[in-house]
C-alpha cells in the first residue's frame, strides 16, 4: 500500500493543478477553504489569478469584508458582484432546492462577469472558474454541488485530495489567520424551508451571531423559528454555562425567546428537520 501523501506533496499537487487551470478566477467567500485556495493561487499564478465575491443580502457582511481584505493583502484583483435574489422567483421563500437554485444563479453571474473581462497579458486562454470545495464536501449534504458540475466549475482542493482538516493545516503552515476560523454559511440556512424570509429577519440573525462571536463557542448558528432563536454551538458545555449571556445577546438582536439546542452545532440541521 502506498504511503499517504505528505501535506507538502498535496501543496505541490495543488500548485500544479492551478497551473493547469490558469488563468483562474476564484469564487472567494471569505471562509477558510476559499481563502486558502486564493492564497495558493496568488502565490502560484500571480496576475493570472483574480477573485470574485458575490454580495447577496443573505451573505454575512463580515465574510464579504474578510474576502476584500484578503484579496487586498495578497494584491489580487477582486471584483465584488452584487446579486439580487428577487431575480429567482420564490428563492426568499426558502424552498428545499434553494441551495442549488442560488448556487447556479451566482455561478452564472460569475461566468457572465468573466466573459466580459479581457484575457490576462501574454495568454489567449479564457478564464476558468474555481471554488473552494474540498474532498469532504463531495460526501456531505451539498445540494449546490450539482450546479458546479453542470456549469463546469472546478474545485482544485477536492481534485487534489484536500480535506477540510488539511486545508486548516496548510493554512496554519502558511501563517493564515483563517486557519482556525469557524465555518460559515449562507444566512438562509438559519430558517426553515418554505418560510418567507424578510430582510429584517436576516439582519436579526446576523446581528445575534455577531454579538455571540466574542464568547468563542466554535462554529455557531442562530436558527430562526419565528421570534424564537434556537442556538446551536459547537462547544455545547461552554454554551450551557454561558446561556445567560447567549440569551441576552439574542434578545438584544430582537428575538423574544431563546433556547439552546442540546445536540450543539450540526451542519444542515434545518435540512434534516425538513426531511423528518
Amino acid at each position: 500500500m502506498a504511503a499517504p501523501l505528505l501535506l507538502s506533496d498535496r501543496h505541490r499537487q495543488l500548485q500544479q493543478r492551478l497551473h493547469e487551470l490558469a488563468p483562474l478566477a476564484i469564487c472567494l467567500s471569505g471562509g477558510v477553504d476559499s481563502s486558502l485556495l486564493l492564497r495558493v493561487a496568488a502565490d502560484t499564478l500571480g496576475e493570472q489569478c483574480i477573485a470574485l465575491t458575490i454580495d447577496a443580502p443573505y451573505h454575512v457582511r463580515l465574510e464579504i469584508a474578510a474576502a476584500a481584505d484578503l484579496a487586498a493583502r495578497l494584491n489580487v484583483r477582486h471584483r465584488l458582484l452584487s446579486f439580487d435574489p428577487l431575480t429567482i422567483p420564490g428563492l426568499m421563500d426558502n424552498p428545499p432546492d434553494r441551495c442549488y437554485c442560488c448556487k447556479r444563479a451566482i455561478l452564472e453571474r460569475c461566468i457572465t462577469e468573466l466573459a466580459q473581462l479581457p484575457y490576462p497579458a501574454a495568454t489567449t486562454t479564457p478564464w476558468h472558474l474555481a471554488d473552494g470545495s474540498t474532498l469532504d464536501d463531495q460526501t456531505m449534504h451539498r445540494p449546490g454541488r450539482r450546479a458546479l458540475q453542470e456549469l463546469g466549475v472546478h474545485s482544485p482542493l477536492a481534485e487534489t485530495g484536500f480535506t477540510k482538516q488539511m486545508v486548516r493545516m496548510l493554512s496554519r503552515e502558511l501563517g493564515m489567520p483563517t486557519w482556525d476560523k469557524p465555518e460559515q454559511s449562507c444566512l438562509l440556512t438559519r430558517f426553515p424551508h418554505h418560510y418567507p424570509v424578510t430582510a429584517a429577519e436576516l439582519v436579526r440573525v446576523e446581528q445575534a451571531e455577531e454579538l455571540l462571536e466574542p464568547l468563542k463557542l466554535g462554529t455557531l448558528r442562530v436558527r430562526s423559528l419565528g421570534d424564537r432563536a434556537r442556538v446551536e454551538a459547537e462547544k455545547r458545555e461552554q454554551a450551557h454555562d454561558l446561556f445567560p449571556e447567549i440569551e441576552a445577546a439574542c434578545r438584544l438582536a430582537g428575538f423574544t425567546a431563546v433556547e439552546l439546542d442540546p445536540d450543539g452545532y450540526r451542519c444542515g440541521s434545518m435540512d434534516r428537520t425538513a426531511q423528518n
